[in-house]
């Protein structure tokens, strides 16, 4: 059934509404970030005075390269550890049934929806006794408690979506289970590992509470930590916080870039039930 023209329209005009609504808190960043202090508070939309000054502050500070490194260190291991256990416990619950296995599923997602400021205490006081805190594996244990439970399940249900019957066949032929894991279903699932890897990525790049709390000093303070440092006593650095925060967005951007295209195909994947 075609669509009138009055529906098309309608979706349009929410659709740009939406579109803005999201844009703006992105655009306002960008801007702030070339204004200069006198022109911050002003709500006028265009950039009166622009200025690189806040960026070039920014480079100035001896900490934030540090920060940064400390960032994609653990995103990065973060990332990697959590595509690599998260594939064989999603393909482990996809496809083999055990007493509990719905029980065990259910207890994943919920520490996900279990707020983060209740397990804050326990995870330090563990991380103290082992010696971990302020290191970059206290940090990315910690983080991978963000990231597991959202790439067990986002891979599980891909792996649903894959007919069993191509791996019967290859097991038929000989194949062992990790063997059709690795050299069969992975390679058809390559989309839907870019999707499920980058926003991995992207929650341990943007991590705060317990980046704040398991780390006491610029050795492996992240970038997310670090920025909280441009509020003191004095008030807020608006501009040096803006470019900071937008430096801040780059990699996140870039990987973006980079797996867009396999993003898309991974969203649609597991948006069709086969």
């Amino acid at each position: 059934m075609r669509k009138s023209k009055t529906e098309i329209a309608v979706r349009a005009t929410l659709i740009g509404l939406l579109l803005l609504f999201s844009l703006i808190p992105i655009l306002w960043v960008f801007m702030t970030s070339f204004r200069s202090e006198s022109d911050i508070y002003s709500l006028s939309l265009l950039i009166h005075d622009a200025t690189l000054e806040n960026y070039r502050t920014v480079f100035q500070n001896e900490y934030m390269p540090r920060y940064f490194l400390n960032t994609a260190i653990v995103s990065v291991a973060t990332t990697i550890i959590s595509m690599l256990v998260a594939t064989l416990g999603a393909y482990g619950f996809s496809r083999y049934r055990f007493p509990g296995s719905n029980g065990v599923l259910g207890f994943i997602l919920f520490t996900r929806v279990l707020p983060r400021v209740t397990v804050v205490i326990p995870f330090y006081i563990t991380l103290r006794q082992l010696d971990l805190i302020n290191t970059y594996p206290g940090l990315v244990l910690v983080y991978l408690m963000v990231v597991m439970p959202v790439t067990v399940w986002m891979l599980k249900g891909f792996f649903d979506n894959i007919p069993f019957e191509i791996e019967e066949a290859a097991s038929i032929d000989g194949c062992s289970s990790l063997r059709i894991l690795f050299q069969i279903v992975l390679p058809i699932c390559l989309p839907a590992l870019a999707a499920v890897g980058m926003y991995a990525f992207i929650l341990s790049w943007n991590e705060f509470l317990f980046a704040l709390i398991m780390t006491s000093d610029s050795s492996t303070r992240p970038i997310s930590v670090g920025l909280a440092f441009y509020i003191d006593d004095r008030g807020i650095h608006w501009g040096e916080l803006m470019a900071a925060s937008a430096l801040m967005s780059i990699p996140a951007m870039i990987v973006f870039s980079l797996t867009q295209n396999m993003l898309v195909k991974g969203l649609s994947a597991g948006a069709v039930k086969g």
